[in-house]
């Protein structure tokens, strides 16, 4: 089911809250069983056999902590149980995510006559495989406690994550459900509200405008005029940025109309002025769960090797270039090469991850290797300043356009052909039909990419909107700075009419709903 969907708005979500108001009448645990059911037909909605998978993920996971936690008595080793459990999950993600697109892969190349059929993917199966994985993980560590099958299951499935995130943290989540409810707060009701329609609005009104533009080059085959394929790369990271950004917010909004706070999972990653702020406000909980499951254990295993040599780990002693490598750069393209292959089984994903690693690699020997003058740091401000920053946000912000090349395109041959019209590395042999399609669509193309750039950078983000009323569990993510007092929202008439006409025109535009581009990883 989709949240921009008439069933979802006009029929789902009524009856979840309406039953929810009527469980916290009878018993706080109540509320737990009523949202971990509503989740399961959330999730069953589209395709109920794949509910099986879901149940039996959650149950086999639930199994494994039991034995980690000696709940069921057993004489065998946590960490034996962690792997064991660690590598089934796998084999079942592996096998839906990986498997036969594999398989067809090394079937073409070698030029075999075989082709596995496709299997359907299980919306959300990364994110609810993962978010088990790190809770079996802290649960060896001592840093999770086994809880009751219930919460279990509302923690894995609640439905505004469970398919695209956040990524949730048990730490951050039991306690919440663990809470006695009371009934639908009005004022989580009209924030949660408020944030829904403002990432419906996003994902309606500018992501799903650019779908044509960006289908239109990515699906040519033609050798297109640079300011075309430009034009194509840029529709595309607006679509993705404002799709992805409109599911967080409305993520954010559904669970904040049932009084729970998820953590902030995009931060207007566009006004980022390094790739390393990039990672920190782009899927924010992705970021700091590959960087806190995979990354750190790495690094502090290369560390602990390193000591184990004799060879020194002290910041100075990193700052050495083979050292770097070590510590630093190995670490880095390891996580990122995962990271890429997480969105995806082709190629193209693993370049996408790769060359994250190469960015991040670059950003961290400037960090460590250049030191600049006391002067230069001194001069933070003034216009000379700011348009140096302004530089440097619109060239990271390059990075991430000729990144995501390979995000959208069908292989890495495409992402190169499309990437090599963008440079102007084909010469022209005369405008051909797809040229002068092409140049049509401009009229039409050039002036939405440049509103959707304005409002990337120009307006605030949506947390930015509403931080006055504590919008996610991060409590310093956000700021006002810079935000004229009149987009701050507030309960006031002249608010609930701007948001009531924005939802009005989302309804409008709603009777052909599009899928979210974050369903198909």
């Amino acid at each position: 089911m989709l949240f921009n969907s008439y069933q979802f708005i006009f029929l789902f979500l009524p009856v979840a809250l309406a039953g929810y108001e009527a469980a916290s009448r009878v018993h706080y645990r109540a509320v737990v069983l009523w949202l971990g059911f509503i989740s399961l037909v959330f999730y069953g909605w589209w395709q109920p056999s794949l509910l099986i998978l879901l149940v039996g993920s959650i149950t086999l996971n639930y199994l494994a902590a039991a034995l980690i936690s000696r709940r069921i008595p057993n004489r065998i080793r946590p960490g034996t149980w962690l792997f064991a459990a660690i590598v089934l999950n796998l084999l079942v993600l592996g096998y839906y995510k990986y498997f036969i697109p594999t398989a067809n892969f090394f079937s073409t190349s070698f030029g075999l006559s075989k082709h596995w059929a496709d299997v359907v993917l299980p919306l959300g199966i990364s994110f609810f495989t993962f978010t088990q994985i790190a809770f079996l993980v802290d649960l060896t560590k001592g840093s999770a406690e086994q809880e009751s099958f219930p919460d279990y299951l509302l923690f894995v499935t609640f439905f505004p994550h469970l398919i695209a995130g956040p990524i949730l943290h048990h730490r951050e989540m039991m306690p919440q459900f663990k809470l006695k409810r009371l009934g639908l707060n009005l004022s989580d009701v009209t924030i949660g509200g408020t944030w829904f329609v403002l990432g419906l609005a996003k994902k309606v009104l500018i992501a799903d405008t650019f779908a044509g533009t960006v289908f239109a080059v990515f699906h040519s085959r033609d050798r297109l005029p640079a300011s075309v394929a430009w034009v194509g790369a840029l529709a595309y990271t607006i679509q993705l940025y404002f799709d992805f950004s409109g599911y967080s917010d409305m993520a954010l909004g559904l669970a904040r109309m049932f009084s729970i706070d998820f953590p902030l999972n995009f931060n207007s990653p566009a006004k980022s002025a390094s790739i390393i702020e990039v990672w920190q406000r782009w899927h924010m909980t992705l970021g700091r769960y590959i960087f806190t499951y995979i990354y750190n254990p790495v690094t502090r295993w290369v560390s602990e090797r390193r000591r184990r040599q004799g060879k020194g780990i002290s910041r100075r002693e990193r700052a050495m270039p083979r050292a770097f490598l070590a510590v630093v750069a190995m670490p880095l393209m390891l996580t990122m090469f995962l990271a890429g292959i997480w969105h995806g089984a082709g190629l193209q994903f693993m370049v996408f991850g790769l060359l994250h690693g190469i960015y991040l690699c670059i950003n961290n020997a400037w960090r460590q290797f250049y030191r600049r003058p006391a002067s230069a740091r001194e001069e933070s401000s003034g216009f000379g300043a700011r348009i140096k920053k302004a530089a440097t946000i619109g060239s990271v912000f390059c990075c991430m356009v000729i990144s995501l090349v390979f995000f959208r395109a069908d292989s890495v041959a495409h992402a190169a052909s499309i990437l090599a019209a963008m440079f102007g590395l084909w010469a022209k042999s005369g405008p051909g039909a797809a040229d002068w399609m092409s140049i049509i669509n401009m009229h039409r193309a050039l002036p939405e990419v440049l509103l959707g750039l304005a409002i990337m950078w120009g307006l605030p983000n949506t947390q930015q909107i509403l931080t006055k009323f504590k919008p996610s569990l991060q409590k310093t993510a956000w700021n006002q700075e810079g935000v004229s007092r009149l987009l701050l929202w507030s309960p006031s008439t002249g608010w609930a009419l701007a948001v009531g006409l924005l939802f009005f025109m989302v309804l409008v535009e709603l009777q052909q709903p599009s899928t979210f581009l974050y369903f198909q990883f």
